[in-house]
């Protein structure tokens, strides 16, 4: 799809994320197909090959305080995805890892081992952090991570939760302010410069897109199936793309099925 011989993101370096644009996040851990589930090693790998420049992580916390990936239904409900009436809180990162999604033999992973393949594909990494009670310790582990496989300044988080943004500090880019956007689209100059905008393409305007850019912000759009009607979903995406590009957004999280959309960017 894309060059795949890059070197890693560097999300704080303005020139560098100019110069690589659009930047592309596989969405839910990476390529989804038959034999690689969402946030499994080999949905990973897939990003890797075909050029992504980074994958979203959905981290929850395992009994034993360790993160590990896991999306869901429900809460964490392990039954759709592994056939197992349980949700990943109340099971250890062991007992969870021994886990294979059904109908491949593809197992749940630690956060650790995503980290670790990220980190040799040249992945940077969003992390969604999923809600719950997220402890400081838990919250250290994820820091520790981040700094054991040198991810700092390739990665951000979804999360505005002031725990996280406490204990992830500067190793991870964080979302602009609700403040911030608001002085920003009301057309007070505010230096972006730092943060990142994430949501979803209806919620921001060319002229929004314009404004953040000036500001200092690194723009990601998100181009999921689950933003659009059944009926029009590879239409409207296409010119949410279409439109987003010619505006100047930085990057985009999607589903791997809108990957044609980006072929010669």
């Amino acid at each position: 799809m894309r060059d795949s011989t890059r070197e890693m993101i560097d999300v704080w370096d303005w020139e560098a994320v100019q110069a690589r644009r659009p930047v592309l996040v596989a969405h839910r851990g990476g390529v989804i197909a038959p034999d690689a589930p969402e946030n499994s090693l080999a949905a990973m790998r897939l990003a890797g090959v075909r050029g992504y420049d980074m994958v979203e992580l959905d981290v929850r916390q395992a009994r034993d305080g360790e993160p590990v990936l896991f999306h869901g239904l429900g809460g964490g409900s392990l039954f759709a995805d592994c056939g197992v009436e349980r949700v990943v809180e109340e099971l250890t990162s062991l007992e969870l890892t021994a886990l294979c999604y059904r109908g491949s033999s593809e197992p749940i992973v630690t956060l650790e081992q995503a980290l670790a393949l990220c980190a040799s594909l040249k992945l940077g990494v969003m992390l969604d952090i999923k809600a719950g009670p997220a402890s400081g310790r838990y919250l250290d582990r994820i820091a520790h991570l981040l700094d054991k496989y040198a991810l700092g300044r390739a990665s951000v988080t979804i999360s505005h939760d002031p725990l996280v943004r406490e204990r992830l500090g500067d190793r991870v880019m964080f979302p602009v302010s609700d403040a911030d956007l608001g002085r920003v689209l009301a057309g007070t100059e505010t230096s972006l410069a730092g943060q990142y905008w994430f949501g979803w393409a209806a919620r921001i305007t060319d002229q929004g897109v314009r404004a953040m850019r000036q500001n200092g912000a690194f723009l990601l759009v998100s181009i999921n199936t689950f933003h659009y009607p059944a009926h029009a979903r590879e239409t409207l995406a296409a010119q949410d793309v279409q439109r987003l590009l010619a505006a100047g957004a930085d990057g985009f999280q999607i589903d791997s099925v809108y990957e044609r959309f980006f072929l010669g960017h």
